[in-house]
């Protein structure tokens, strides 16, 4: 039985995008459109963390699990504030790199400092610094290659 010879591919980009959008439509000659958005208090202020992820030399043909773990750490503490998880798989006649775009993690403000005795906090001190981890990982899920 002759080996295949693995050739060199292109890497492969998926967007995994995940936010919503409000689609706005022009119709035929509308060449101007005004539009109100409702208001929005900035005590719900946070942080929006954006990730790219590469994940290299991906076998053709093998389905890949990626996670993604975010940690905050306050005090010395490591808390969770969020995971991906993701199955990729391609298709070329070649091993290539595949790189994740836009994992979104939203990290809205938990600072409880200012609150009073009603539990009512001021969650819109955005000034303060916060620390995160990110941890990765990646493994194949298919041992044997998939048939087409």
């Amino acid at each position: 039985m002759k080996k295949e010879e693995l050739t060199e591919c292109s890497p492969i980009q998926i967007d995994v995008n995940d936010t919503t959008t409000h689609n706005i439509c022009f119709e035929k000659c509308e060449n101007n459109k005004n539009l109100v958005l409702e208001p929005q208090e900035l005590s719900n202020v946070g942080r929006f963390l954006t990730v790219n992820a590469t994940i290299k030399n991906i076998c053709p043909k093998k389905r890949v699990a990626v996670g993604i773990k975010l940690y905050e750490t306050t005090n010395g503490n490591k808390i969770i504030k969020g995971h991906k998880a993701y199955s990729i798989m391609h298709d070329q006649k070649c091993c290539t790199d595949i790189t994740l775009t836009n994992i979104h993690f939203v990290l809205p403000e938990e600072n409880t400092k200012h609150c009073d005795k009603t539990d009512m906090c001021d969650k819109s001190d955005i000034c303060d610094k916060r620390t995160f981890d990110l941890e990765t990982t990646a493994h194949y899920i298919d041992l044997s290659c998939v048939k087409d």
